[in-house]
């Protein structure tokens, strides 16, 4: 007998199952083959197999559904703190931008008139966003429109802060400008000659140009440096008497002259408010006083404007 006639004979033996009832019910015979019996067992087996198959498709779908929501959740939380970083940004823009008209405009006419020159207006993700709201409700945000939002405000803090480097950049500059701008007062007393034309005061003769300021005041009274700078001269020289010369950036220079005393020499460097020299009547000179120039670009200018631009 060949293998496969052995399993066929095996497959067509009868099995027979009794049940016997504790009670009076008689007892029940089940007969079937061994052929039933592996059908039964197949089939309970490809049964089992495809639920779990089916049941495992469910858990993935409900799963990737919940990892989808959770996605979705995260992307639309980012998104409003991407629009809530936009209008922090448009707020400090907003700043910027009058902080560059105070800086650049000098008069309160400037300033109401550079608002008539404003241009602007909403990007198209705006408009799909206002759009969205007058419809009735919130339009989901997908990766591309966060992916926009985000470009445009890395784009929106790098011009930000390249202004603001600007804005830094001038606030240094009009510093040094100040600081390197005579101004105020350089010694406390009465004038006694203005910047032009004047009389001689040893000859009497009309016509002699005064390039500077006369301060009369009592014999070593206080003189200070009317701006940073770097000292050029400090020595006597001639009509001059004892002159002390600074150098200032922006093409200004300062001379104090007719002292008593020097407290600076060639190469100090010297800051506004510093005392320099003391008063006296050296040189050409009939009492005690300072005679003060202020030369611009290599003329001499009158300093009283600069005296007045400190007390306005």
């Amino acid at each position: 007998m060949t293998p496969a006639e052995n399993i066929m004979k095996n497959l067509r033996r009868q099995l027979t199952v009794m049940l016997i009832p504790h009670s009076d019910v008689k007892p029940i015979r089940l007969n079937f083959s061994v052929a039933f019996l592996v059908f039964l067992a197949v089939g309970w087996t490809s049964l089992t197999l495809w639920s779990g198959f089916i049941a495992s498709r469910h858990v993935d779908y409900w799963r990737a559904k919940t990892d989808e929501q959770i996605l979705r959740g995260k992307v639309w939380y980012f998104s409003q703190e991407v629009r809530k970083s936009r209008e922090y940004l448009d707020r400090v823009k907003e700043t910027e931008i009058a902080l560059q008209n105070l800086l650049n405009m000098k008069t309160r006419k400037a300033i109401v008139e550079s608002d008539r020159n404003g241009v602007g207006g909403p990007t198209k993700m705006d408009n799909r966003e206002v759009a969205s709201m007058l419809a009735g409700y919130h339009a989901s945000t997908n990766l591309d429109e966060m992916n926009e939002q985000l470009l445009d405000v890395k784009k929106t803090g790098s011009d930000l802060v390249s202004n603001f480097k600007d804005i830094s950049n001038y606030i240094h500059d009009q510093r040094q400008v100040f600081r390197a701008t005579p101004l105020g007062w350089p010694t406390e007393g009465r004038l006694t000659s203005l910047f032009g034309r004047r009389h001689d005061p040893f000859q009497d003769v009309a016509g002699e140009f005064h390039n500077g300021l006369d301060i009369a005041n009592g014999l070593g009274t206080p003189v200070r440096a009317t701006a940073d700078g770097i000292v050029h001269v400090a020595s006597w020289q001639g009509g001059y008497g004892r002159l002390v010369i600074i150098d200032h950036p922006r093409g200004f220079k300062t001379f104090f002259g007719h002292n008593s005393e020097l407290l600076v020499k060639p190469g100090d460097a010297v800051k506004r408010g510093q005392v320099i020299a003391y008063m006296g009547t050296s040189g050409h000179s009939t009492g005690y006083h300072l005679h003060y120039e202020v030369w611009q670009n290599g003329h001499p200018v009158n300093p009283m404007k600069f005296v007045k631009a400190q007390e306005e």
